[in-house]
């Protein structure tokens, strides 16, 4: 049986004191206390599911079986078309797993709570913030990188993906060619592990890509480049990546502890 949660692990995990956690639980407006330690406490009250009291742990494991969604707003149109296809995919897969999708974007930036999960799609780790400072529900990374210890993220396993890329291509040199990405964190990741990249971000930089040896991992791009080049497609949307996701979304759902938040597919 795991120990019940208490007072104390929550201001440990917080960093703070238990009186301020009491502070925040208690809306106690006659104590000093920044927004930002506030959100902190609540953030971390709800990924260890402490519950003072019943009527919290009720609300703890209501389900709606709805998941919303925010992708990276103000895109090019080959960016948009991906965005559609993992729509299409993650709606599909959802359904089948007796789950809705709602679509959320930086127009509603306010408190949502009409949700079990909400799922970042390649965003910046700073929007990332912005909307966890909105929300209190479970909040995951999906392609993109957050490093955020309190926040499951999951991402392609890269390095398995350029282990696959230089067998495929038997030691000769290769591309990576990828959609422009806001998430920073990513592309300097990414840049750790592969020496030549490439960011795609319209029609233009496409045409500029013939007769090479390419490592693709998003359908639109593969659709474009694949006839003129020799390509290793490592698809970025997949049913693994999404059963993982998932997988994440019942754990921070039923808030199970677990010491990995970082998962690679």
């Amino acid at each position: 049986m795991k120990p019940k949660i208490t007072i104390r692990d929550v201001a440990k995990e917080a960093g703070v004191s238990v009186a301020t956690v009491s502070y925040v639980l208690n809306n106690r407006t006659d104590k000093r206390i920044s927004e930002k330690t506030r959100k902190k406490v609540l953030q971390v009250i709800n990924l260890l599911n402490y519950t003072p009291s019943q009527s919290a742990q009720a609300l703890a494991t209501s389900r709606s079986r709805t998941i919303a969604l925010y992708l990276t707003p103000d895109i090019s149109i080959l960016k948009n078309a991906e965005q559609l296809h993992f729509l299409h995919s993650f709606s599909a897969f959802l359904r089948g797993n007796d789950y809705d999708l709602i679509y959320l974007n930086d127009a509603r930036m306010e408190k949502f709570d009409h949700a079990d999960a909400i799922v970042c799609y390649d965003i910046s780790s700073d929007y990332f913030h912005q909307i966890g400072d909105c929300t209190f529900l479970p909040l995951l990374a999906l392609d993109c990188l957050i490093n955020d210890p309190l926040f499951f993220q999951i991402n392609s396993d890269y390095a398995r993906i350029a282990k696959e890329a230089d067998a495929y291509f038997t030691g000769k040199p290769y591309s990576l060619v990828l959609l422009e990405t806001p998430n920073k964190e990513r592309k300097e990741f990414l840049s750790s592990i592969f020496s030549d990249i490439h960011y795609v971000h319209d029609f233009s930089d496409v045409s500029n890509i013939k007769g090479k040896n390419l490592l693709i991992l998003e359908q639109t791009l593969y659709d474009l480049l694949h006839e003129s080049n020799r390509v290793f497609f490592s698809p970025a949307v997949s049913e693994q990546k999404a059963e993982a996701l998932l997988q994440c979304i019942e754990y921070a759902l039923q808030r199970i502890p677990i010491e990995q938040h970082n998962i690679s597919v």
